[in-house]
Parts: structure tokens; sequence; C-alpha cells
């Protein structure tokens, strides 16, 4: 099952995955800037067997790609900059392939402090 990580970019989204990876994935609670991969960008091409040669394409694979991710069978947090939203018919995730969100929202006038 997937935990979605959403948010605007430059909201906190490493932060929290900081905060998240540090609890999850090492063994004494220590946060090492390594740990950051456990929690991966969504989409992104290792979750594809395809080519994708459009970036319109891509959400045609959407479901085949996170029906990979749950059969696995393990649950998994994947990082989004993707609103919950039907492009071209097609879903960005379903809720059976969903376990929860985490929603980070930072107020707007702090998100353009952190462009750079």
């Amino acid at each position: 099952m997937i935990i979605w990580l959403a948010s605007y970019p430059k909201s906190g989204n490493t932060w929290v995955r900081s905060l998240l990876s540090a609890y999850y994935y090492s063994k004494n609670g220590n946060f090492s800037f390594e740990l950051l991969k456990n929690i991966g960008l969504y989409p992104q091409k290792k979750y594809f067997d395809i080519k994708i040669n459009k970036p319109g394409e891509i959400n045609s694979y959407w479901d085949i790609s996170q029906k990979k991710i749950i059969n696995k069978k393990k649950t998994i947090f994947l990082k989004t900059h993707n609103s919950l939203l039907v492009l071209n018919g097609k879903n960005f995730t379903k809720p059976e392939y969903t376990l929860g969100i985490i929603y980070v929202v930072r107020d707007p006038r702090n998100v353009i402090t952190s462009l750079k």
C-alpha cells in the first residue's frame, strides 16, 4: 500500500521526509541524508517499465505502475507534487492503492522565501 506525502514545492516536504525516514528507516531514530532515498518521488522513471516520449503520456501508466508497487505487499511512502486528479480520463491514484495521505501545507507567503 502507498502512503502519499503530498505538497506544493518548497512547502516542507523534505523536512517531513526527514522525520519519517528517521523514524521508519533508521535503527536508532537518528537522521542521515542517506535515509531520504527511502521516500522516493512519484511519478519517477523507475516505477514505469515503458519509455515515455511525451510528458502528457505518463498519466496512461499511473494505474499500471501503482499496481506493481502494491503487489510487492509492503507499505511504501511516496512523495508527490501531483494533486488527486483525473487527467484525460485517468485517475492519479485509486483508494484501493492508498493506505494514507500526509498533506503538507505551508503559508504561501513563506514559500516565496524558499524559492532561490
